[in-house]
């Protein structure tokens, strides 16, 4: 199972360092999830590279990820990552959300710095494995 951040999800529309990456990931998954919240941070990281017909194909391939919704749960466990980890309010979001899948085999996909030593910190396995 592939959970993606924000951060790895744009790759997936925007050609930059990792995508390749990121798309056989994807490819190779048989399942792919994230938090709510990456509706918001992918489109308007999409159209900030001033490609709309990507963010249009972007929401049409919305529904073939496995949503994680952000609930009070959800909420007080990003808080304690954000605080434990030092992490900003919608990266402890999404590592919360990760961490709330049951799978074993779970790879989270992140190019932000901060956010994947969290991860390693938190036990997941990490996509890509180390971040220069």
């Amino acid at each position: 199972m592939l959970y993606l951040d924000a951060s790895a999800f744009v790759k997936r529309y925007i050609e930059e360092a990792g995508s390749d990456l990121l798309t056989e990931a994807m490819d190779g998954s048989r399942a792919t999830s994230t938090c709510r919240i990456g509706f918001v941070e992918t489109v308007r990281a999409i159209a900030m590279s001033g490609n709309r017909r990507d963010v249009k194909k972007m929401e049409s391939e919305w529904g073939l990820l496995d949503i994680v919704e952000v609930d009070q749960v959800l909420a007080e466990h990003a808080a304690e990552l954000a605080v434990s980890q030092g992490l900003r309010s919608l990266d402890a979001l999404h590592l919360a959300a990760a961490l709330s899948l049951s799978d074993t085999d779970l790879t989270f996909a992140t190019w932000d710095r901060r956010l994947h030593r969290a991860a390693r910190d938190q036990g997941l396995k990490t996509l890509p494995a180390a971040l220069e």
